[in-house]
C-alpha cells in the first residue's frame, strides 16, 4: 500500500504540473522566468525540495521495512530527484542560468509532455503494478 500512495502521489503531482503548464504556458513560464531571473534564490522555491526529501524519506522507510519487488523504481528516482532539488538549492547561479534558457525556449511544451508521460507511467505503475 506504501508504495501505490506514493507511486500515486508523484503521478497526480508530475500530471498537475505538466497540464498546467500545457494548458496556460505563457502564465506560467512567465513566472518561472521571474524566478530564474533573480540573483537569490526566492524563498518560496525552497518548500518543494523539502517536500521531495520528505517523501523520499518515506519512501526509504516503506522501502527498508514494507518490501516490494518494483519498490526500488520509486525509491530510485525520487532519490535522484532529491540529488537535483539539492542541487538546485544549492548551486542556484548554475542551475538558474541553465533554466532561464529552458523556460525561455518556446518549444519547452516538450517537456512538459515527458512529464505527462512519466505521471502515466506512475499512475500505471501504482495502478496495476503495486
Amino acid at each position: 500500500m506504501w508504495f501505490k500512495v506514493l507511486s500515486l502521489l508523484i503521478a497526480v503531482a508530475l500530471l498537475g504540473k505538466a497540464i498546467i503548464a500545457l494548458l496556460g504556458p505563457r502564465r506560467f513560464y512567465a513566472v518561472r522566468q521571474s524566478h530564474y531571473a533573480s540573483e537569490t534564490l526566492p524563498a518560496k522555491l525552497l518548500v518543494p525540495p523539502v517536500l521531495v526529501l520528505a517523501v523520499t524519506g518515506v519512501t526509504w522507510y516503506a522501502t527498508i521495512f514494507h518490501y516490494r519487488p518494483c519498490g526500488w523504481v520509486l525509491t530510485g528516482f525520487l532519490t535522484l530527484i532529491s540529488c537535483l532539488s539539492l542541487d538546485q538549492v544549492f548551486r542556484w547561479q548554475k542551475h538558474r542560468a541553465r533554466l532561464l534558457k529552458v523556460v525561455a525556449n518556446p518549444k519547452v511544451w516538450y517537456f512538459d509532455c515527458l512529464l505527462v508521460a512519466l505521471g502515466s507511467g506512475f499512475a500505471a505503475l501504482g495502478l496495476f503494478v503495486y
